[in-house]
């Protein structure tokens, strides 16, 4: 049985040499997000919603939105969401458009918090700075493509997105430095113009 923690399989398998690193480079999140849960008397989870919901829209802050957005159960997302609003840091809006469904929104407190907690990722940004222009395309290429796979194998969902979006034109200038082409905004794209997170998103399953 083979395994990507066999420093031996990692020796003679670059695949698993890769897979190693991102995994290590995952435990580096959550050092990270675990030092600043210390400091603010939070879980990590609850870190991540309190920054989500400082940087999305009312129309994507539902129970449902942040269960799917960090593939969680509705019940884990309840939970955590109960204990912020004890903590004064959220609260409950009814939907005017379903009596049965509530936006969440940050109180003048969480607001104030989730300011001070959203950069508890900055230390991997500093080491970016270190790399070149070419170093990180390369990586950014990597990525955008390694997420799509996943997405087409069904491993992860993927929300407002290039590569799912009803208005992507994959490769549709091909041997040019901006190959992709976005209908929405009428032009082409490079890699480094892709997005992972786009205010103008439509799902292909609703444009069907």
């Amino acid at each position: 049985m083979t395994s990507i923690f066999d420093p031996k399989e990692q020796s003679e398998n670059i695949d698993f040499k890769i897979l190693a690193g991102l995994e290590r480079i995952s435990r580096v999140f959550r050092t990270l997000l675990w030092d600043v849960s210390k400091d603010v008397n939070l879980s990590p989870i609850q870190i991540q919603f309190l920054t989500y919901l400082l940087f999305n829209p009312p129309q994507r802050c539902r129970i449902t939105d942040i269960a799917n957005e960090f593939n969680l159960t509705k019940a884990t997302v309840s939970d955590a969401i109960s204990s912020l609003e004890i903590k004064n840091l959220i609260s409950k809006i009814e939907s005017k458009d379903d009596k049965r469904s509530y936006i969440i929104k940050l109180t003048p407190k969480g607001r104030k918090v989730a300011g001070q907690i959203s950069s508890w990722a900055d230390a991997l940004k500093d080491s970016l700075k270190k790399f070149n222009k070419e170093e990180k395309e390369t990586i950014l290429t990597f990525i955008f493509k390694l997420i799509e796979s996943l997405y087409n194998a069904g491993i992860i969902t993927l929300q407002r997105m290039c590569f799912s979006c009803a208005y992507f034109q994959k490769n549709a200038h091909p041997d040019s430095d901006s190959p992709h082409h976005c209908n929405f905004l009428n032009k082409p794209l490079s890699i480094v113009e892709l997005r992972l997170d786009c205010e103008d998103y439509v799902s292909i399953s609703n444009e069907e």
